[in-house]
C-alpha cells in the first residue's frame, strides 16, 4: 500500500533534511510525492538541487518560519510504483 509522507525536518539543518528525505525514499512505501517541512533557510535551493538531479519535481511555499516542500517522485526513484 502506497502513502503520502510527511517529513518534519525544522530546525535540522543541512544536511539533515535531504537526508530524511533519501532515506525515507528509499525505505520506500511511498505514494508518487514525499512533504517535508523545514526551516533551514537553505534547504529549498538544496531540495531543488536534488530534485534536478535525481529527475524529481520539487515545488515549495514559505509559510511563515517554516517551508513546506513537495517532492514529486520520479517513476524510477525507489518505492514509486510504475
Amino acid at each position: 500500500m502506497s502513502y503520502v509522507q510527511t517529513i518534519d525536518a525544522r530546525w535540522k539543518l543541512c544536511p539533515m533534511p535531504g537526508l530524511m528525505a533519501k532515506r525515507a525514499i528509499n525505505e520506500g512505501a511511498l505514494s508518487g510525492s514525499l512533504g517535508i517541512c523545514v526551516t533551514d533557510p537553505s534547504a529549498p535551493k538544496d531540495f531543488d538541487t536534488f530534485a534536478r538531479l535525481a529527475g524529481h519535481t520539487v515545488r515549495w511555499e514559505q509559510r511563515g518560519e517554516m517551508v513546506a516542500i513537495t517532492l514529486r517522485l520520479s517513476s524510477s526513484a525507489p518505492g514509486e510504483n510504475p
